[in-house]
């Protein structure tokens, strides 16, 4: 297996086509095709599927792309780390743009990790009010990362997948419902909703559950700071569809997580860039993430809830 098969594969995914990625490797069609059969050879798998209009990757090929992607990853750090050997201290500046929830909750970790790692490297934040917006300002080039679900996704950003939070309805520790093992979509209708603002993860998952089904009944607030939400639902008997990565272990006996069967969706949670940007801070940040990740993306669950992290 080579390198740049790897990119070969990576170019026709990203393009869905054999004559583009052609273009873009500065290949004759005939060599890629070449270069990607000699890989389903050795590795005995069909990696793509030969479609109309596009081609996309199989199940084997998106496997064979999420190591491939690794593998790009730890050899950009591996190359900075003997160049910060050669040359000193890497430098640089890189871009966030996030909410404030996940630089809180999720996000810190990390960039606390990088700045302590790359002291070169002029880390710049910007607090957006949705993962909508922190994705927008990368498109539009104000920020080179967003922090935002993965399904803020599109052929103009790349993604890194980090975790896989769960959401879950939180009540004050008295409310009337906190005793019930489980509650339906009607019942929880029945009381005041805090709602997150319109453009946020959270809230297009209350919307998906609540405007199919007749819609919210009384909404108290609405407001994008984790912080404010919890507050409102501390002093009253409204009930708010958070991320359980919001809750601290020490706010465990303060709020109930409420078991609702139609809420039950897990969100896949990251970093995104602009495709064909090519700039040293992000691929170092990145691979800080794989590595402070693991094999795999941590999955966030009210059974794990204020116990996991991006921790090495």
């Amino acid at each position: 297996m080579e390198f740049k098969q790897l990119k070969a594969l990576q170019a026709i995914a990203d393009t869905g086509s054999f004559s583009q990625a052609a273009i873009q490797l500065g290949l004759t069609q005939s060599a890629l095709s070449h270069q990607i059969r000699r890989l389903e050879e050795k590795l005995d798998e069909t990696l793509l599927i030969r479609a109309r209009p596009k081609v996309y990757p199989s199940r084997a090929g998106l496997a064979v792309l999420a190591s491939a992607q690794r593998i790009h990853l730890e050899l950009t750090a591996l190359e900075s780390h003997f160049a910060h050997a050669r040359k000193g201290p890497v430098t640089g500046s890189l871009r966030i743009a996030a909410t404030s929830l996940s630089i809180v909750h999720l996000l810190g970790d990390l960039c606390e990790a990088f700045i302590a790692k790359y002291p070169g490297i002029d880390v710049i934040f910007t607090a957006a009010e949705t993962a909508s917006a922190a994705v927008k300002r990368v498109l539009s080039g104000d920020a080179d990362l967003a922090f935002a679900p993965i399904s803020e996704t599109s052929r103009q950003l790349v993604s890194v997948a980090l975790g896989k939070t769960e959401h879950a309805f939180v009540v004050r520790a008295s409310h009337p419902l906190a005793e019930r093992t489980s509650v339906s979509i009607d019942e929880i209708r029945a009381f005041p909703m805090v709602l997150f603002q319109q453009g946020s993860g959270t809230r297009g998952i209350t919307d998906a559950l609540f405007l199919p089904n007749g819609g919210y009944g009384r909404i108290v607030s609405e407001s994008n700071e984790a912080q404010f939400i919890k507050r409102i639902v501390a002093m009253t008997d409204g009930v708010a569809l958070m991320p359980v990565y919001a809750l601290s272990e020490d706010e465990q006996e303060k709020f109930i997580l409420l078991f609702c069967p139609a809420a039950q969706a897990s969100v896949d949670i990251g970093i995104l860039h602009k495709r064909n940007t090519h700039m040293n801070s992000i691929e170092l940040f990145k691979a800080l993430c794989l590595d402070r990740r693991g094999p795999s993306p941590v999955h966030f669950t009210r059974e794990n809830m204020g116990k996991v992290g991006f921790f090495s």
